[in-house]
């Protein structure tokens, strides 16, 4: 899966998931200030991710993510691996 797939699936969960519209989904976008996204939708959002990407993402590893470019660049390193 190269980037741009990552990216498109990536804006799809969220566009899906949280009910958010295209434009607001960017990579400078902070999922807590900008898309307002809590503790709960942070695991829903580790959830799909695990799902979509067939991946598990540690605990640790998700808490570091602050951007959509954090979950973009992490899911192209994981998946790499």
């Amino acid at each position: 899966m190269d980037r741009k797939e990552i990216e498109s699936a990536v804006n799809e969960i969220f566009i899906r998931e949280f009910e958010l519209e295209e434009a607001e989904v960017v990579p400078a976008s902070q999922l807590r200030e900008d898309l307002q996204l809590d503790s709960l939708d942070a695991v829903d959002m580790v959830v799909a991710l695990e799902k979509r990407f067939k991946i598990r993402i540690p605990e640790e590893q998700a808490r570091a993510v602050k951007t959509v470019q954090d979950v973009y660049d992490f899911l192209e390193k994981a998946l790499a691996a």
